[in-house]
């Protein structure tokens, strides 16, 4: 074969090989946990996001201050930890469920939503 042979073949392969198969590479999920930080009084939020947004993955920290005795409650997951005055509620966990998910207070009602998607 002759050298200009070798290169009508090897000059392809090797950009194929370059180029990948067009999937863009997706970042990995963060590692480090973050705390999502609410407080309760009078039976309401008053610290707090309306919607935390993870991805599938991700390490998920949620601690909520209360001014009454309290149960937390992330729905999906079925996590709970107790909350009362002077003894704040932690829940610490992977979120590795995709999809919108109520977190209560089953005395007060809604918290927040826990929104997991899929890494883009």
């Amino acid at each position: 074969m002759s050298r200009s042979a070798r290169l009508l073949w090897i000059v392809p392969a090797l950009v194929a090989a370059a180029c990948g198969s067009g999937e863009t590479a997706q970042p990995a999920p963060p590692t480090e946990t973050s705390a999502h930080r609410f407080a309760m009084a009078g039976g309401h939020r008053t610290e707090g996001p309306d919607r935390i947004e993870v991805t599938v993955g991700s390490p998920v920290r949620i601690e909520v201050t209360c001014d009454a005795d309290d149960e937390l409650h992330v729905h999906g997951y079925d996590k709970a930890a107790q909350c009362g005055p002077g003894a704040p509620a932690a829940l610490t966990f992977t979120a590795d469920v995709p999809g919108v998910f109520e977190v209560e207070m089953h005395a007060s009602g809604p918290l927040t939503q826990l929104r997991v998607q899929e890494p883009r």
